[in-house]
């Protein structure tokens, strides 16, 4: 996604991506299933790389994560992010409405990533290839349904929500509910487009993102 957006955003815009354990160049390592030790990793990781001033944006499980590490810098005493943008996913202190999908029998589960429309469906068709994949799949629903909020105080950053008019793992209301975990101000963004208008209304979502990195530079 990193490289796409590259070609998308302008120049001046830096795009960097955390690679998750258990993905592309890091397949082979144990991916994880908690959001709080996988927040803690991913901190350690970027802070040395934070110059500037910089946006956090974290899509699903990511936006979770996003939020996660943003605390943790927060409470380290460092500036950064300037502006955190969360993208399909409801508030980190409502409860999920859904049962957990993780340890569901193979089929069901397949069937919940088919639901969810995110995964290429040529996947489905290499009963090989998904077999490989259904480990960092069910890691990554564990590391979201599994998280259990604590309340902590607000960031003290802006905050941008986003959300996908058709998704139906969170509401407008859910998403509003971000509002209580930024000082600094909350507005919420409503895209055409289901749990991934990330990718299906990409190019309208990316001017919002540039309008906000613009604004974090000036």
């Amino acid at each position: 996604m990193a490289r796409r957006w590259t070609d998308l955003l302008p120049d001046w815009c830096d795009v960097w991506a955390v690679q998750y354990p258990g993905r592309e160049e890091r397949f082979t390592e144990m991916p994880f299933d908690r959001a709080d030790p996988l927040a803690d990793a991913i901190a350690a990781a970027i802070t040395p790389h934070l110059r500037g001033r910089v946006c956090f944006f974290g899509h699903s499980m990511g936006a979770l994560l996003a939020f996660l590490v943003a605390q943790r810098l927060m409470a380290a005493g460092r500036r950064n992010p300037h502006h955190l943008i969360v993208a399909g996913r409801r508030a980190p202190h409502l409860p999920d409405p859904v049962a957990p999908s993780h340890d569901l029998p193979e089929s069901q589960f397949i069937a919940r990533l088919r639901d969810l429309n995110g995964t290429p469906p040529e996947i489905f068709q290499h009963a090989d290839l998904l077999e490989i994949l259904l480990p960092t799949l069910r890691a990554d629903f564990a590391t979201s349904e599994t998280y259990r909020h604590e309340p902590l105080p607000p960031l003290s950053c802006p905050l941008t929500v986003l959300g996908g008019t058709r998704d139906p793992t969170t509401t407008r209301d859910e998403l509003c509910a971000w509002a209580v975990h930024a000082s600094e101000g909350t507005t919420v963004h409503m895209f055409d487009g289901d749990h991934f208008f990330v990718r299906s209304a990409q190019a309208a979502m990316l001017q919002q993102v540039a309008a906000i990195a613009a604004g974090v530079q000036d």
